[in-house]
């Protein structure tokens, strides 16, 4: 039988890349808060999307901060 052994790195990988976590662990409520973080603060213009509008989450805030 041959033996696959993955380092511990490229194990997060697979499972990061596949979503192989179990719902209700906290490796998959990072992912989910990452993917989150993702649509919520990344700037309309870094995606080149020509229907987006306006300047992005981030962008808001801090002119609405004092």
């Amino acid at each position: 039988m041959i033996k696959r052994v993955l380092t511990l790195p490229a194990l997060v990988l697979w499972r990061t890349f596949f979503w192989t976590y179990e719902r209700a662990t906290w490796q998959y409520d990072l992912l989910v808060i990452v993917i989150l973080a993702f649509i919520w603060l990344t700037p309309p213009a870094w995606l080149h999307d020509p229907m987006a509008r306006g300047v992005g989450l981030i962008q808001w805030i801090a002119r609405w901060a004092p």
